[in-house]
């Protein structure tokens, strides 16, 4: 950045499309950084990696089917939506059966979403071939723009961290016993089925417009690397969450102020900024373990 160009603060009060992506990437980071510890403990990094790359197939499809779109339009948004459910259930009925599956939950995970990559890519380029003024770059598809961000994405984005907030907080007992030991909460009496399909509900929507922000290969790290930092620096679970929310929107923003000092794409920002607060975490963790000793 030349001495002649505004400073971020300075072009951040100036700009609309600069304000509209600040507030998109704090609402994505608090809906994917919220859910990021009850991730990392049910063991589900997998799944959201699964879900993010499974996006780039409804997208493609979308892109396809809806002759003259934009990778903007609420309607693409909506045909992605509802492709990542698809995937989702199934990807909860793997995750349920357990031994009694007839293929290893991650072999049935990653054959989903690689072949939701290779139907993404083949739909995206069918949709060149045809209509190549209407097409955005692959690089916004795969690392996200957050200078694109509308207030409709905004919005949408706004609802669904209310909804994860509201969920979690409202069932944070259950949420918080299923995490832990889901057989043993099937035997208190709490319907574990309910919690796992809705807990992949919200998943599904927080990916599908996370990925607006941060890119569908990126969005997978969003909802691991929080919950990994905020499980180390708390050793109690709620504490954990709200730590991992706070770094969820600080990267947002941190990522995003780099993205316009560096000029580079705000996705890969964003994850670098969240696994340098990981490795301060890791130091930290390292620093108080002789103490507690």
């Amino acid at each position: 950045m030349s001495l002649d160009e505004p400073s971020f603060i300075e072009a951040l009060a100036a700009t609309p499309l600069l304000q509209r992506a600040a507030w998109a990437g704090a609402l994505a980071g608090l809906s994917c950084a919220s859910l990021s510890p009850l991730v990392v403990l049910r063991r589900m990094a997998f799944i959201g990696d699964g879900m993010a790359h499974s996006a780039f197939g409804g997208l493609g499809l979308a892109l396809f089917v809806l002759a003259g779109s934009r990778y903007e339009d609420f309607s693409v948004q909506a045909v992605t939506l509802g492709f990542c459910l698809l995937v989702a259930v199934a990807i909860g009925v793997a995750s349920r059966r357990g031994e009694a599956a007839a293929m290893a939950e991650d072999s049935a995970i990653g054959i989903g979403f690689s072949v939701s990559m290779a139907l993404g890519a083949l739909f995206i380029a069918l949709r060149q071939r045809r209509e190549p003024q209407y097409m955005t770059s692959m690089d916004t598809f795969l690392f996200g723009n957050l200078v694109n961000i509308g207030t409709g994405d905004v919005v949408l984005l706004c609802a669904v961290a209310l909804l994860v907030l509201a969920v979690l907080v409202l069932f944070h007992k259950e949420m918080l016993f299923y995490s832990f030991d889901a057989r043993l909460a099937e035997a208190s009496g709490i319907n574990t089925a309910l919690f796992h399909y809705l807990f992949l509900l919200l998943l599904v929507l927080t990916v599908v417009l996370a990925s607006r922000v941060v890119g569908i290969v990126l969005v997978s790290a969003s909802l691991v690397l929080p919950g990994v930092i905020g499980l180390k620096v708390c050793s109690r679970l709620v504490p954990a969450m709200v730590a991992a929310a706070v770094t969820g929107v600080v990267s947002f923003e941190l990522g995003l102020y780099g993205s316009y000092r560096f000029n580079v794409p705000p996705g890969a920002a964003i994850v670098l900024v969240q696994f340098v607060i990981l490795l301060l975490a890791t130091v930290l963790e390292r620093l108080r373990s002789p103490q507690a000793e």
